[in-house]
């Protein structure tokens, strides 16, 4: 227990470094708005990125996992995809910013699909609150059919989502240094 005080208090001697990054994180959403361009090639270098990365992380995950887990094979084959898709938007980015919205069209639908086959091994296997799994796939897939029916919009939708996720998580973040700015003084 003396390493969880430990760690709570080293976290609420900086509290400040939490506002901080907050306040940056909202400053990215104003940026993300005012240069959607720039920020939409960043976003499509990062998604690449990201989804390579991702890719190998979930590979490792699914194989590590295959005798313990139902429909190991789907996570598998999700890993293999986000990784051959990332390295070869890698290698082209200007591609990547020509396509990324049909990509994750794509993405989103094979996701969704993923989500709902896990979601269903987790309700075989009688693991509660599955049904958020289950409702995240099928968001996913509806979010998909939206894109893919107009690419144009995905662009925007990407850049907005984007801008708000930077938001919420600088309110967030600045609401959590406040707390811990509350806890600092509980420690004195």
């Amino acid at each position: 227990m003396s390493q969880v005080l430990s760690a709570i208090r080293n976290n609420v001697k900086y509290w400040w470094l939490y506002l901080l990054n907050g306040i940056i994180f909202i400053i990215a959403g104003f940026i993300v708005f005012s240069n959607p361009f720039s920020s939409y090639m960043l976003l499509s270098i990062f998604f690449s990125v990201t989804l390579f990365v991702t890719g190998i992380f979930e590979i490792i995950f699914a194989t590590g996992n295959r005798r313990s887990m139902h429909g190991w094979g789907w996570s598998l084959a999700s890993g293999i995809i986000d990784l051959v898709v990332g390295f070869i938007l890698m290698l082209y980015p200007a591609i990547s910013m020509a396509v990324i919205p049909i990509f994750l069209g794509f993405w989103f639908m094979f996701k969704g699909i993923s989500l709902i086959v896990f979601a269903i091994a987790l309700s075989t296997d009688k693991i509660p609150n599955w049904g958020w799994v289950l409702v995240g796939g099928i968001l996913l897939i509806m979010i998909a059919i939206v894109i893919l029916d107009n690419p144009a919009l995905g662009v925007a939708t990407i850049l907005g989502v984007m801008a708000a996720a930077f938001w919420v998580t600088g309110v967030l973040s600045i609401i959590f240094a406040f707390r811990l700015k509350h806890m600092k003084r509980l420690f004195q």
